[in-house]
């Protein structure tokens, strides 16, 4: 059986055998793994986004086709910095997208809409504060926002929601402003291709950052070499 998908390609591996594996990001099916005849003269890169004519086997697995690109994303070549933080994006919707009962196809829109701004260089931290934050709510770890009653200082990296100075548990929370909590409600309430359209002050988005940052890695076991090697160039 034929089949199109708008996709994005994620990762190339190779295989024990004569094929790369691609995996592609789809609008469709998610997360899925797409075989390539290695001997085929077209060779594709990563972040190459477009439709990808698949063909699935009788065994459930897909062979490529064909595929006609729509956004290759250059630019992000451009910049080392952007190549890894683009990296650091992959690795983590990989991280989801290799438990089949996940369905990461509303990462999609929220992905394109990142590499494009990073591409047209907008602030980097404000990219992947939100998308750390958006892709933690659209694949269940959203934060609760619930607040303790009190003058909201800190954010709590168990479940997401605001307390004040007494209520803060050491070591799970993050001090956070106002203006940096009114940036958390955007990005949770609006829709992923929207979620990046707001700007805020240098000292706040470090701390949207932060929490964004710590909340990701409080829950999720990942290990993203691509963050820290973009940790190791950026400059503010």
């Amino acid at each position: 059986m034929t089949c199109k998908v708008k996709g994005i390609l994620l990762r190339i591996s190779p295989t024990v055998r004569d094929e790369r594996m691609l995996t592609i990001l789809t609008d469709r099916l998610g997360c899925i793994a797409v075989f390539q005849k290695s001997g085929r003269k077209v060779q594709y890169d990563q972040f190459y986004y477009g439709e990808w004519v698949l063909y699935q086997t009788g065994g459930g697995n897909y062979l490529l086709n064909g595929f006609a690109p729509e956004e290759l994303f250059h630019p992000l070549r451009e910049q080392m910095e952007n190549t890894f933080l683009a990296s650091y994006f992959a690795q983590m919707v990989l991280y989801f997208g290799r438990d089949e009962e996940n369905d990461c196809s509303e990462l999609l829109p929220l992905l394109l809409n990142g590499l494009y701004l990073l591409g047209k260089g907008k602030d980097p931290l404000l990219v992947k504060s939100v998308f750390e934050l958006k892709t933690m709510q659209l694949m269940g770890y959203c934060p609760t926002l619930a607040t303790c009653g009190h003058e909201l200082t800190y954010f709590s990296l168990e479940d997401g929601s605001l307390c004040c100075d007494a209520c803060a548990a050491p070591n799970k929370s993050v001090r956070v402003s106002a203006t940096t909590l009114a940036a958390l409600a955007h990005i949770l309430n609006k829709a992923p291709s929207k979620a990046y359209g707001f700007s805020i002050p240098k000292d706040d988005l470090l701390g949207l950052s932060l929490l964004a940052e710590r909340f990701s890695e409080y829950h999720l076991e990942l290990r993203a070499s691509a963050l820290q090697m973009w940790k190791d160039i950026y400059h503010e």
